[in-house]
């Protein structure tokens, strides 16, 4: 039987090749994408969506308009040097006006329909899955369990020396994440930094409907990293890993952790931290589940297996 997956995302240019993967890979059924702003803002993450959609002829998918910004009310600092100006790298999507509509009312169900039976996979910024767990904290504790990527623990950050960005972009909305949902795997960069798609494996990715997209966005990413990294091998797709632990998870070494979030301003804002401790001095706080390595002996081949046409 498919796994069934809701998708939280803010495409995005990793977001979008993990987007593309879950379409691919018959063994996920994604029932719904939910677009919210972080790499880009919350109007082009919904254009974009749409667009990849229409690509991959899966327009019966529905899309639901997640968050505008942090639970803090603070402006979004947007990534166009990373993702582009409009999140695809080189690409500017069609504009639709069916994104003007606000729409998130209509995820609730789906939640209900499929909630013992699903998988919530968040890429992103944590705002809107948080404000779900204000709302409906019955409903989110009754849904199967959470993938996040998101933290980085006792190695640095990519936006300040100790924070990731979707836990940096808002802490706040990861606290209540961490303290109210049950059954969550964190995907942190203590992985995903050294998973990376080469220029080579790039060329040899052609999924039906988005071959023409594919090799430029995975090329306009990569050029940011050289300038970051000069001696870099490939673009870390952080997004992507959570995707393929669904149906991967002995690939993964996992541990259990009590886990904290960083919530003020400062240097330390969006650290998460993992009591390592065999005794408990601090506050109680939730247990969650950490990957912390992962065998990528079979990560190229697995690429190509799932998006390439000659697989098909």
């Amino acid at each position: 039987m498919k796994k069934k997956i809701l998708i939280f995302c803010d495409p995005g240019i990793d977001d979008t090749i993990a987007l593309i993967y879950a379409f691919s890979n018959p063994e996920l059924e994604v029932v719904g994408i939910v677009a919210e702003y972080g790499n880009t803002s919350r109007h082009f993450a919904l254009r974009n969506v749409q667009y990849l959609l229409e690509l991959l002829g899966r327009t019966d998918v529905p899309v639901f308009s997640g968050a505008e910004r942090a639970l803090n009310g603070e402006d979004p600092v947007l990534q166009p040097t990373i993702h582009g100006d409009y999140g695809l790298g080189p690409f500017t999507p069609p504009n639709s006006e069916d994104l003007l509509k606000e729409n998130f009312h209509e995820i609730i169900p789906i939640l209900i329909k499929h909630k013992s039976d699903l998988t919530i996979v968040t890429l992103g910024r944590l705002t809107t899955l948080a404000t779900l767990f204000l709302l409906y904290p019955n409903l989110m504790r009754a849904i199967n369990d959470y993938y996040v990527m998101g933290g980085a623990f006792f190695v640095p950050g990519n936006v300040t020396p100790v924070a990731e960005a979707n836990i940096y972009g808002d802490p706040i909305a990861a606290h209540i994440v961490m303290k109210f949902a049950k059954n969550v795997t964190l995907f942190p960069l203590n992985i995903t930094d050294h998973i990376f798609i080469t220029p080579e494996l790039a060329k040899q990715l052609d999924v039906p409907g988005c071959g023409d997209i594919l090799y430029p966005i995975l090329d306009f990413y990569y050029e940011f990293y050289k300038t970051q990294i000069p001696d870099i091998e490939g673009s870390p797709i952080h997004d992507l890993i959570p995707m393929i632990a669904l149906t991967n998870s002995d690939w993964f070494t996992y541990q259990n952790y009590l886990i904290y979030v960083q919530e003020q301003t400062g240097i330390a804002r969006g650290l998460t931290i993992a009591d390592m401790r065999p005794y408990e001095t601090l506050p109680p706080a939730p247990i969650h589940r950490v990957a912390t390595q992962m065998n990528d002996s079979f990560f190229e081949e697995h690429l190509i297996k799932i998006m390439t046409k000659a697989s098909r």
